[in-house]
Order: structure tokens, then sequence, then C-alpha cells
């Protein structure tokens, strides 16, 4: 019994990902609608966790002003971020204290336009490995009822470095 203690106050006095640490405290008391304003790319969609559980996350996102092209719809590259980062924060969901992820290679589908406004995205881990993670995702206007784009994406997965 000794050793355990010993090993858990080894891995608890690692450094965290603040960011995973915060995605598990909000998990663990089942807290909905909450804003992530951890990062200034969260801050700036206006992330906030609507619901999910370890490995599956709903993530809702507000395209800013400043993302709309010529055309009147949100760039692309706005909702590929919307997409990279509600995985990377599903996937730090089911990662263990102390270790932290990287995004590896980013697939991402534009399936209709994008409007400025309101939209949800649902992303889920597919397989978790020791080094690496697979997860999609999908990405639908506010109402739900059109899926905007769908990614898939592979994940470093590697201790936080003090």
């Amino acid at each position: 019994m000794h050793n355990i203690m010993t090993e858990w106050a080894t891995i608890e006095s690692r450094p965290d990902n603040p960011d995973r640490a915060f995605i598990h405290e909000l998990l663990e008391a089942q807290a909905r609608d909450v804003s992530l304003d951890m990062n200034p790319a969260l801050t700036s969609l206006r992330a906030k966790l609507l619901a999910g559980n370890a490995g599956a996350l709903s993530i809702g996102f507000t395209a800013p002003e400043y993302a709309i092209q010529g055309n009147g719809v949100v760039s692309g590259g706005t909702l590929a971020s919307m997409l990279d980062l509600s995985m990377a924060l599903t996937l730090l969901s089911k990662l263990g204290h102390g270790r932290t992820c990287a995004t590896i290679s980013l697939t991402v589908n534009m399936i209709e336009p994008g409007h400025i406004g309101g939209f949800i995205a649902d992303a889920r881990v597919k397989r978790l490995g020791g080094r690496v993670a697979f997860l999609e995702a999908d990405l639908r206007d506010a109402m739900g009822s059109r899926c905007v784009a769908s990614a898939t994406a592979s994940f470093a997965i590697f201790d936080v470095r003090a």
C-alpha cells in the first residue's frame, strides 16, 4: 500500500496541463454551459462546454465577425480551428494528470457553408494509445440541423514539460 501512495504522490507532484485539469474538474462536477476561456483561441471563438463525458464532448463556438470572408461565410480556417480545438479538449478529457497532447494531422471536410453565429462541435476519441490518439468531430450550425464540416485527427500524447 505504501508504494501505491508514494507513486500517487509522485504523479500528483508532476506538472500538469491546466486545460486538462480544468476539463476534468468540469466533467467531475457535471458542469454544463461553462465558458472555456483558458487561452486566446478559445476565448476568441467564445468556446463553451455544452455537455459530455470523458472521451466525448459537445462544445459551442461563436464565429467572430472578423472570420467572415468576402462571400459572407465563415472562413474554412476558423471552422477547422473549432474542430481541432474541440478534439484536443476531448482528448484532454481522457488523459491523466501530467499528460498533454498536440495535433499531428488534421483532415477537415467542408460540407456546407458556415454562416456567422453559433456552432456546435461534437468530438469523440476513437482510439487512445500510449503515444498517439485518433479522434473525430462534426461541426453543426447552432440549431443542430446542418452539419457544416467534419474532421478526423491524430494527436501525439506526451508528458507535460516543466
